[in-house]
C-alpha cells in the first residue's frame, strides 16, 4: 500500500466516522435541553429535544423526521470503491465520494450551528425556559469536522482540492448574488441606492467569473478526460485558477463597501446587509485558496505534452 492508498484510507475512516457521529446525532434526543422550574420551587422538569422524540422526565413523546437517507446513500457508495478495479472509475468515485463527504458536512454543520444559535441568542421565541446547548451539539460539530477534513483528504488524493474550493466558492456566492437583488434597494436615501446598484454589478460579475472556473473545472480535471494534451490542461487550470481568484477578490470588494454602506442605516437593513456579508467572506475565502492552489500547482513541475510524446514515439 503507497502513500495515496494510506491517504485515502484515512479519508474513508474520518468520513466513517463522522458519518457514525451523524446517525448517533440523529438519533439521541439531547439536541436541546431546557429546565423548568415552577414558580414555588417544589417541582422540576428537564425537558430533552431532539430530532425524533422530545423526552420529559415524567412522560415522552415522539415526532417522525426524514434526515439520515443522505448519509445512508453515502455510506452505500463508499462500500461500492472497492469493488470498482478500472483505475479512472475508481478515481471517479473517490471524488465523488469526497464531494458527498463534503456536502454531508455541511448540511449537518447549518442547522446543528443555527440550534445553537437559537440557544444562545437572547431574543429567541421559540425556546421556554432556562434552555442549554445538549450533547448532540457536539458530537454534531464533531461529526461536521470529521466529514469536511475526510473529504477534503479525498479530493486531495486525487489533485482536485483547488477545484473543489473554487466550485464551492463559487456556489456560496450565487447566496449574497441572490440576496442583493432580491434585496431592499428600491428604498433608502439615493446614494445607498447608488451602491447598493455597485455592490449589485460587482457581485454578478464575480457570479459570471466563478461560472466560467466551473465549467474550466467540469473540462480541464484529468478524470473527466475532456482534454487529451497535458499542456493544454495546464493552462486550462491555471486560467481557471485566475478567474476565481478575481471572483474571490470582487467579493471581498463587496465586503468593504457593506462595512461602508451599513454606518449611517436602519438597524433592519443593517443585519440585511451583513448577513449577506458572512456568505461574501466564505465564497471570498474558498475562491481565493482554491484558485492560489490551481495556480500554484502549475508551477510545481512542467509535464511533457502527452500529445507530443506519442508523435515522436511513432
Amino acid at each position: 500500500m503507497d502513500i495515496v492508498e494510506m491517504v485515502e484510507v484515512v479519508g474513508i475512516a474520518l468520513g466513517v466516522i463522522g458519518l457514525i457521529l451523524t446517525i448517533v446525532i440523529c438519533a439521541l434526543p439531547t439536541w436541546i435541553e431546557t429546565t423548568f422550574i415552577a414558580d414555588n420551587f417544589a417541582t422540576t422538569e428537564v425537558h430533552l429535544l431532539g430530532l425524533w422524540m422530545s423526552c420529559v422526565t415524567q412522560s415522552t413523546g415522539q415526532t417522525h423526521m426524514e434526515n439520515a437517507g443522505a448519509m445512508i446513500i453515502t455510506a452505500i457508495i463508499l462500500g461500492c470503491t472497492n469493488c470498482i478495479k478500472e483505475q479512472t472509475s475508481q478515481a471517479k468515485l473517490i471524488i465523488i465520494s469526497g464531494i458527498l463527504f463534503i456536502l454531508a458536512g455541511i448540511l449537518i454543520l447549518i442547522p446543528v450551528s443555527m440550534v445553537a444559535r437559537s440557544i444562545n441568542s437572547e431574543n429567541s421565541k421559540w425556546i421556554r425556559g432556562k434552555a442549554e446547548l445538549g450533547a448532540s451539539l457536539y458530537f454534531g460539530w464533531g461529526a461536521a469536522a470529521l466529514l469536511l477534513i475526510g473529504g477534503f483528504i479525498l479530493c486531495i488524493t486525487v489533485g482536485v482540492f483547488g477545484w473543489m474550493m473554487g466550485i464551492c466558492g463559487w456556489v456560496v456566492s450565487l447566496v449574497p448574488c441572490s440576496i442583493i437583488i432580491l434585496g431592499p434597494h428600491g428604498y433608502g436615501p439615493e446614494h445607498y441606492r447608488h451602491i447598493w446598484m455597485d455592490m449589485l454589478k460587482i457581485t454578478c460579475i464575480s457570479t459570471i467569473l466563478g461560472a466560467l472556473g466551473v465549467m474550466g473545472s467540469i473540462f480541464g480535471t484529468k478524470c473527466c478526460n475532456c482534454i487529451k494534451s497535458n499542456r493544454t490542461r495546464v493552462k486550462a487550470r491555471f486560467i481557471v485558477g485566475i478567474f476565481f481568484i478575481l471572483a474571490g477578490i470582487l467579493q471581498l470588494t463587496t465586503v468593504f463597501l457593506v462595512y461602508y454602506l451599513t454606518q449611517n442605516i436602519p438597524e433592519y437593513w443593517r443585519e440585511y446587509m451583513l448577513f449577506s456579508t458572512e456568505f461574501c467572506r466564505w465564497s471570498a475565502s474558498m475562491l481565493l485558496i482554491g484558485g492560489t492552489i490551481l495556480c500554484c500547482s502549475t508551477l510545481k513541475r512542467k509535464n511533457p505534452d502527452s500529445t507530443m510524446t506519442k508523435s515522436a514515439s511513432h
